[in-house]
């Protein structure tokens, strides 16, 4: 049995390994003449990606860094907010955003605390505890997060700068940045998709699992839930143990999706290379991904399926909703009537520019896969085109060529990055080569931004070896 050695002592060791691999550890991005010290890189969203790409610039010496998140401290993304799994989906062998430091991984901070043989027994990580995980990684990196700011606005400001709009605890600002990131996981490509028969009802009786809100809600009803993915499962556990009379889980195919190729995917060929390969193989992987859907995770159904109360109700697609004068809502299906007390939509996102405030006033400039490939008629997919065609480094590529050559600058990594970058953030295990790509980019911009510089620096002043302080010795 080996003891753990806490994590005052971890955070030792981080030290020390970031100091062996501190090399070069010079600072060499070159201000911009004349302007009002932007920063280098705006980074906005400061969950598990953001983190990890501001840790990953911190290493190549880009320090003018700042991340953005609209949330408290300790509540950045979903897992304390709208996430209600138990665990993590992603086996817990797989590292995410530790940069190949293994004392920065979730498996040196578990250990740690509850030694080896805790690590052993730990089927997968729990959520929350993920969380705790990710507030450890920000503070013992030290990374700068400006929390509750919220980024409503991104504008070219001249030659090499962004501005960026800014609404946070002090009001409306604005920040100049060189390069900007957006890391804003699922819900930053767009918007939660409602459909219409669901939208269509009062606000007070229906809720989508892509939102933060209180499960006593639940209590004492009957809950319809739309859709058949991981969300809904959780979603139907978390009502019943809130006191939910049922849960009904109803979907339109005839049985529930059965395959998961995503974890054949996840080896290192196709997770490190995925960039690489041509658009019309991008486009087959990501159409067949979204043709079958996904299945909850054996351990969610499991779950779920050991409430009586939980049930399932296949090859019924919603086709129509009213509230009743009891306040009840009624659901059309295509084959039958049913009630409920209250109705969630499980039904995902959809990718739309448009629906993002940062990019909402630059949308239009962006290409969108449907403006840049045209895939063969039986693959046809108006959900793919609109994801936007980022360049091999996960940058907004121009619309229309020469329009808007500042988009190079603008870098995306959350869900509209998977057609052209691959599972971004899908799960963790893509997380250690996609983090590289966004780094890479950025701080090939910045260096190109100085290279007439480090040019004429480099012909145009002494670098002696040999001194003559030296040779006269």
């Amino acid at each position: 049995m080996t003891a753990p050695i806490g994590l005052d002592a971890l955070n030792e060791q981080v030290r020390r390994d970031l100091g062996l691999l501190a090399y070069p550890d010079k600072d060499w991005v070159r201000p911009l003449p004349g302007t009002d010290a932007p920063l280098d890189c705006a980074i906005i969203g400061g969950g598990q990606v953001g983190l990890s790409v501001a840790f990953g610039l911190q290493r190549e010496r880009v320090s003018n860094v700042m991340v953005f998140d609209e949330n408290p401290a300790g509540f950045e993304g979903p897992w304390i907010t709208y996430a209600r799994m138990l665990t993590l989906r992603t086996p817990k062998l797989y590292s995410g955003p530790e940069n190949g430091i293994p004392s920065l991984t979730f498996r040196a901070w578990y250990e740690a605390q509850f030694g080896a043989d805790g690590w052993d027994d730990l089927f997968r990580i729990p959520r929350t505890q993920w969380m705790e995980y990710l507030v450890w990684y920000r503070e013992v990196l030290g990374l700068p997060v400006t929390n509750e700011t919220r980024i409503t606005g991104i504008a070219p400001a001249g030659d090499g700068v962004l501005r960026l709009t800014t609404d946070g605890p002090g009001g409306a600002a604005e920040v100049l940045a060189r390069t900007v990131v957006i890391a804003t996981g699922p819900l930053g490509a767009g918007a939660n998709f409602v459909p219409e028969v669901i939208s269509a009802l009062p606000r007070d009786v229906w809720r989508h699992t892509n939102e933060t809100f209180d499960a006593a809600l639940f209590a004492g009803k009957r809950v319809g839930i739309l859709g058949a993915g991981a969300s809904a499962f959780d979603t139907a556990v978390a009502a019943v143990e809130a006191g939910a009379v049922s849960a009904e889980i109803c979907f339109r195919r005839p049985e529930l999706p059965r395959q998961n190729p995503r974890r054949f995917l996840e080896f290192s060929g196709f997770l490190s290379q995925y960039t690489r390969l041509p658009d019309d193989h991008k486009w087959q992987y990501l159409n067949h991904l979204y043709s079958i859907s996904q299945p909850p995770p054996v351990p969610t159904y499991e779950r779920a399926m050991s409430f009586p109360e939980i049930s399932l109700r296949p090859a019924s697609p919603w086709t129509d909703a009213a509230v009743a004068e009891d306040g009840s809502v009624t659901v059309e299906t295509t084959d039958t009537t049913v009630g409920y007390d209250f109705v969630v939509a499980a039904t995902g996102l959809r990718v739309d520019l448009h629906k993002r405030p940062e990019l909402a006033g630059i949308a239009e400039r962006v290409a969108l896969w449907g403006d840049r490939y045209a895939p063969p008629a039986d693959l046809a997919n108006p959900v793919l085109e609109n994801f936007p065609y980022l360049g091999p480094n996960g940058a907004l590529t121009e619309k229309t060529p020469g329009a808007a050559p500042w988009l190079r600058r603008i870098f995306m990594m959350n869900r509209a990055s998977t057609l052209s970058l691959g599972p971004t953030t899908a799960s963790n295990s893509a997380l250690r080569y996609a983090t590289p790509l966004i780094v890479s980019g950025v701080v090939g911009e910045l260096f190109l931004d100085g290279a007439d510089g480090v040019l004429g620096d480099l012909l145009g002043r002494s670098h002696d070896e040999l001194t003559a302080d030296v040779l006269g010795a």
